[in-house]
């Protein structure tokens, strides 16, 4: 006959498939899918950006910020210009802004964004979703902190 530990252990395995479910199910790489290629005869949804937080493993140990995102209902391309407004599935890109800096950088391949060189500290990236005209469609933004280097870390 099984113990009250085994049956409490079995009992618990379909919380934590519920749980990693739908802490996966959050993630940018289980959000957004591909983009649609057939244009859309109906009004499109809004675009969305999804940003995760940077990927600890290279915060932390070399303080390098690896920051995955996506886009829905949008396609991220380098195509520009009013024209391009109009094309269906909507297309775009992203601005990026570290630290509420007043410039930003505009990229257009989808790759996650990486960062080096940081000081130590608490930092601030915000990502634009913008369409091919760079009119914002809607933005979102993550806090990290570069954590400080050991003596041994240090680089000459």
């Amino acid at each position: 006959m099984a113990s009250l530990k085994n049956i409490a252990f079995l009992l618990s395995i379909p919380a934590v498939m519920l749980y990693a479910m739908t802490a996966m199910a959050q993630s940018v790489t289980h959000t957004c899918g591909t983009a649609p290629v057939i244009p859309l005869t109906s009004q499109q949804p809004p675009a969305k950006i999804v940003i995760d937080p940077p990927l600890a493993g290279p915060l932390a140990s070399r303080g390098v910020a690896i920051i995955q995102y996506c886009a829905e209902n949008l396609h991220i391309v380098a195509v520009f210009g009013p024209n391009a407004v109009a094309v269906s599935p909507r297309v775009g890109h992203i601005h990026v802004a570290v630290d509420d800096a007043t410039w930003v950088w505009a990229d257009a391949s989808g790759n996650p964004i990486i960062l080096q060189n940081l000081s130590p500290g608490t930092h601030k990236v915000r990502i634009d979703l913008v369409d091919a005209n760079h009119q914002p469609l809607d933005k979102g933004a993550i806090t990290f902190i570069v954590p400080e280097k050991s003596a041994g870390e240090q680089h000459p």
